[in-house]
């Protein structure tokens, strides 16, 4: 019964966005050369694009491999549990992604036609208050949803899986979990700024390089027939490498100068 209906509902959403989508892709007056996209101006786009996703759907596909390769019976369920529960938090920090790459690009078009230094300037500052403001929102939404999915597995267990041993295998995973949840923060964060100021060769680079790394370790855990609770603890290492390159790229040169001397600088986010 439940399959008809979410049928129905993907049927009825799709309708509802057909108006939308025509007006927007059939445009009855034709492109002019600023709103032309040429192939090349598409890739430079989309290939750093892909290797984020790419790199995202590697680290989880290597984890799930992982774990269903270790000795213990209750690996793979436990993993897919915690998995889940990943997966339904990461949307409450995605949408602050989103929120900046919606609205940074003004900033930036705006400082970019600005014809005077403190034009510039006032740009840079509003920009670099809105993209430190959806950061510390990250931080406190990150803190709060890292809590609650982390205390599914530590006291509520028993409404994802009647199997007792797996709801005593799920425990350990709770710690990890919420590291991991809080690390994707400021990595959800930062990547929605960054790619709003088209740093895709950066992202692409620290996807690529941290795509590569993390398998290596997860293989030799694999090797070792460790607890699965370590494939967690490999992932939230994952995030903390990746937060501290994003943000340091982003803020990590006005920290620096503010611990060396108290100089202020205003082109942190340039």
């Amino acid at each position: 019964k439940e399959q008809p209906a979410t049928l129905l509902a993907q049927w009825a959403g799709t309708l509802a966005l057909i108006p939308s989508c025509r007006k927007k892709l059939f445009a009855s007056k034709p492109p002019t050369t600023e709103t032309k996209v040429s192939s090349k101006s598409f890739l430079k786009f989309a290939a750093p694009v892909l290797t984020l996703i790419l790199g995202k759907l590697a680290a989880f596909g290597f984890m799930t491999h992982v774990a269903a390769s270790l000795p213990a019976e209750t690996a793979l369920a436990s993993h897919q549990i915690v998995l889940s529960l990943f997966f339904f938090l990461s949307p409450c920090l995605e949408v602050i992604s989103q929120t900046a790459q919606a609205f940074l690009p003004t900033y930036y078009a705006g400082r970019d036609a600005a014809t005077t230094t403190s034009n510039k300037k006032e740009w840079n500052n509003a920009s670099n208050a809105l993209g430190a403001k959806l950061l510390k929102l990250g931080l406190t939404v990150g803190i709060f949803a890292s809590a609650i999915a982390a205390s599914v597995p530590l006291f509520f267990s028993n409404l994802l899986t009647n199997d007792l041993s797996i709801q005593t295998a799920v425990k350990p995973l709770a710690l990890p979990l919420a590291l991991a949840g809080l690390l994707t923060a400021p990595v959800a964060v930062s990547e929605g700024v960054l790619l709003a100021r088209r740093e895709l060769k950066y992202l692409a680079s620290v996807y690529l390089g941290s795509t590569i790394i993390f398998p290596m370790g997860l293989l030799r855990l694999k090797k070792t027939g460790g607890p699965v609770s370590n494939v967690w603890y490999g992932f939230a290492a994952f995030q903390l490498f990746r937060a501290i390159c994003f943000t340091g790229k982003l803020w990590g040169r006005a920290l620096w100068n503010k611990v060396l001397g108290g100089k202020k600088d205003d082109t942190s986010l340039d």
